[in-house]
């Protein structure tokens, strides 16, 4: 900065006013680079003028590049604080803690709104009557958690359409699985009893909830209900062996978080646990990158962005260490709750020891980090020397394609960088050019798509791109690529045995897979059990799956279109108005005459037309013909 430049920006900074606001630190190109808050702004922000006092790694870099400022007075700090969080997430600013925390956590939801609730699966869960339950770090833990509460718990499992409709129980009913609501076998109260006991359990409230079953049981004992005393009984034992194996409970039951930090260098790892109902429900991890802030501040930082996007608040937050704004956070988050909360940094006793159980949890975490970097590092330097490249392929590209003859063909790119999967650079291609069972033309459209794309928004080149396939789909590749005017752009094929076209001998096998290089005629051997090969088979995998699920739902989408638009007089509108009312094609088929005709823009010429064309259909699937039918 220009000494006239200087003294502007101190002239600046002394007409701030001395009341608490946000101050917003810009470079010399205008952008924000540092975001904070302050209880007088002008004491603050002269602060980073100073070559005295605040001797912090990051204040030094700040000084240097400091050019502007801009600032937002509030009425109050906790205001403040509030707003600060938004700009930090609206700017992204380079020396503040970035919670990047890109995954949508998986949350179980309740639907308390229903007459007779459901237990769901909610990706991005939105505040209303239903009750929320989460967040779980993997779809297998939901999944688990759903199907463990579904042999216990008998909740309809059926979607609203199907359950409006049916007329008679379904199989899960027959076997004890469901208590048939649909059908009025059980009145609301008792089934609303079932649905209180599941969110006692989720709620990690067991106690209540044993003794509440308990009761019931000896209940329907003494009334010689023996078979419910039964069933009773068995989800009692169901209960107790799931907690047996569950969880680390405490002895006060509260509902608390408590964090712990580890650092190694500028990499911070920050680790959740929650507690509910004293009960150990979330144990979750978060990466923060580039910290140059302090490790109370980094803390400081990461907890009001995170508890400004968390919907759950806890009585109690522990820390590993205090940080400055303790006190204004746990104001804000009382209100939130309506309750008090506190927020402290306990030395000993008991919650001592859980924040060491976070610490302890983020410095494994650390060290886990640091083997994956390892690692990667010895894969991507091995793929140098083997595959012959100018540079290490920190950012690599992989292309599949998928299809069945032809039919709903699809492509995939998966993004890999520094050994890592990069799911922003994942990609989907519907395959529009190729008619025929064309894997090299499906591979040529897929690339020159992409490629094409990326040199008209000047966008950067990978380092590496693996094509799925042999010495052809290379040639194809490079055809592409060349027809684009890329000619630098390094490029190879990992081929699979079927693509190779012969039956490797197991002494073959062992030397691992062979990848083809540009202008080398024979293949190069990846040796087996090698990081580098392992990393090649996990990109090449990845993109096979990628492709593959996106084929399989094209093909059910097709599958469930092609059966309706069979049916002479349904078009589109009308096969649309079915599905949304009656939830699938297995419903419709099974609907009666009077069913489908109350399906809105449905007429009864039309119900009885569809009902016929499935009662034929089905006669003439006994017979081995096909179903036809004249309007």
């Amino acid at each position: 900065m220009t000494p006239d430049a200087n003294d502007r920006l101190e002239a600046k900074v002394a007409e701030l006013p001395a009341a608490a606001g946000v101050y917003l630190l810009k470079d010399a190109e205008g952008k924000v680079i540092y975001v904070g808050k302050a209880k007088s702004l002008r004491a603050r922000v002269r602060s980073y003028l100073s070559d005295r006092g605040d001797e912090r790694a990051q204040i030094q870099f700040l000084r240097n590049r400091l050019a502007d400022v801009e600032v937002v007075v509030t009425e109050n700090e906790k205001e403040a604080l509030i707003l600060e969080n938004n700009l930090i997430k609206r700017y992204q600013p380079r020396y503040n803690v970035r919670l990047r925390d890109d995954k949508t956590y998986y949350h179980l939801r309740l639907t308390a709104s229903e007459p007779f609730p459901r237990l769901l699966l909610a990706r991005r869960p939105v505040k209303g009557q239903d009750l929320l339950f989460g967040p779980y770090a993997s779809s297998a833990a939901v999944k688990e958690t759903i199907a463990l509460l579904q042999e216990i718990f008998p909740l309809r499992r059926c979607s609203e359409p199907i359950f409006r409709h049916r007329a008679r129980p379904c199989l899960n009913c027959q076997i004890h699985k469901c208590m048939g609501p649909c059908c009025r076998l059980i009145s609301p109260e008792d089934y609303q009893k079932i649905v209180d006991q599941v969110a006692l359990f989720l709620k990690g409230k067991d106690t209540d909830l044993l003794d509440q079953l308990q009761s019931e049981m000896e209940a329907a004992s003494d009334a010689m209900e023996f078979e419910r005393a039964a069933r009773l009984r068995d989800r009692i034992r169901a209960i107790e062996a799931t907690l047996q194996k569950q969880k680390v409970d405490l002895p006060d039951p509260k509902d608390r978080d408590v964090f712990g930090l580890a650092r190694e260098a500028d990499r911070v790892e920050i680790h959740r646990l929650g507690f509910r109902y004293g009960a150990l429900l979330i144990s979750r991890g978060f990466a923060l990158n580039r910290v140059s802030l302090p490790d109370a501040e980094a803390l400081g930082s990461f907890l009001k962005q995170f508890y400004a996007a968390e919907e759950f608040v806890p009585e109690e937050v522990l820390i590993s260490l205090p940080v400055e704004d303790a006190e204004l956070l746990a104001e804000v988050l009382s209100e939130r709750r309506g309750k008090k909360v506190a927020v402290a940094a306990p030395e000993r006793g008991e919650k001592k020891r859980l924040v060491e159980m976070a610490e302890e949890n983020a410095r494994q975490a650390l060290i886990k980090a640091a083997a994956r970097a390892d690692l990667s590092h010895r894969a991507l330097e091995e793929l140098r020397h083997k595959l012959r490249l100018g540079k290490r392929p920190g950012w690599i590209e992989c292309y599949d394609i998928s299809n069945l003859m032809g039919r709903e063909a699809v492509g995939s790119l998966v993004k890999f960088v520094e050994g890592e999967p990069d799911k922003s650079g994942y990609r989907r291609y519907k395959i529009r050019e190729v008619e025929q069972s064309d894997d090299y033309g499906m591979m040529r459209e897929v690339l020159t798509r992409r490629f094409r794309r990326a040199l008209n928004e000047g966008q950067a080149l990978p380092d590496l791109v693996i094509l799925d396939g042999g010495k052809g789909q290379l040639n194809i590749g490079r055809e592409a690529l060349k027809e684009l005017g890329i000619k630098d752009l390094a490029v190879v094929a990992l081929a699979k045995e079927r693509e190779v076209g012969e039956a490797l001998s197991a002494e073959l096998k062992k030397k691992g897979e062979r990848v083809y290089l540009p202008g080398v005629k024979d293949p190069v051997w990846m040796p087996a059990h090698t990081a580098g090969l392992h990393l090649l088979q996990r990109i090449r995998d990845e993109a096979h799956r990628f492709a593959v699920t996106y084929h399989r739902r094209l093909r059910r989408k097709r599958a469930v279109r092609s059966e309706l638009e069979e049916i002479p007089g349904i078009g589109p509108k009308k096969r649309n108005l079915l599905l949304k009312h009656l939830g699938g094609v297995e419903r419709i088929k099974q609907a009666s005459v009077e069913e489908l005709a109350q399906v809105p823009g449905i007429s009864r010429a039309d119900a009885a037309r569809i009902r016929k064309f499935f009662a034929q259909a089905e006669n003439d699937s006994d017979s081995g013909g096909r179903p036809s039918l004249t309007s």
